[in-house]
């Protein structure tokens, strides 16, 4: 995904994002499928496929991203589904930026932003107590303005968010204000 010229060409921000995963090791190893199925609350793919409104198809029906992500490790996945395929439809503008855990290099906070031709949609990874979750405030407010500045003032509860020896609540709420700003930078920058 990282190296494909039609992803790279179509949207490059999800290239982007797949050359941030983890080390060669495993992003030479991993598939989305897998990423998607498992629900890693600090995967990377989960937050693309909810800013972006892919659909994941499996071999028995097709689910939006906003009915497959259930929480925590969750998904609607039934015992005998396997996904194979996860659509994408074409941002006008996209990004993705990451905090990694140095060590692992996993998303202590990752947020993708995805101005679609219908809205826009702000997706964070490694912050929520319950997985991949979106920000709908910000995203209201790109919706009128889609520029870094609309964002100023704008902050994320702690409530809700993973606490841990990494990162506490509230360092993960300033990180995911920051990081959508900068997501939003990059976005307008590439357009």
């Amino acid at each position: 995904m990282a190296q494909n010229a039609a992803v790279a060409k179509a949207i490059p921000a999800l290239a982007h994002l797949a050359s941030l995963i983890g080390d060669p090791a495993v992003r030479y190893r991993g598939t989305i499928g897998g990423s998607v199925a498992n629900n890693d609350p600090a995967a990377d793919y989960p937050a693309a496929v909810l800013a972006l409104g892919a659909t994941i198809v499996t071999n028995k029906r097709r689910l939006k991203a906003e009915e497959y992500f259930q929480g925590l490790f969750s998904t609607a996945l039934e015992a005998d589904e396997i996904i194979t395929k996860v659509m994408f439809p074409l941002p006008k503008k996209a990004a993705y930026v990451k905090f990694r855990n140095q060590a692992s290099r996993y998303a202590l906070v990752g947020v993708f932003v995805a101005k679609r031709p219908s809205d826009v949609r702000v997706a964070v990874t490694g912050a929520g107590a319950e997985g991949v979750f979106r920000v709908t405030a910000f995203e209201e407010a790109l919706k009128k303005r889609f520029s870094h500045k609309v964002l100023d003032g704008l902050t994320v509860p702690a409530q809700g968010l993973n606490s841990d020896l990494h990162g506490s609540a509230e360092y993960r709420a300033h990180l995911i204000a920051v990081l959508t700003r900068r997501a939003v930078e990059a976005a307008t920058a590439k357009a």
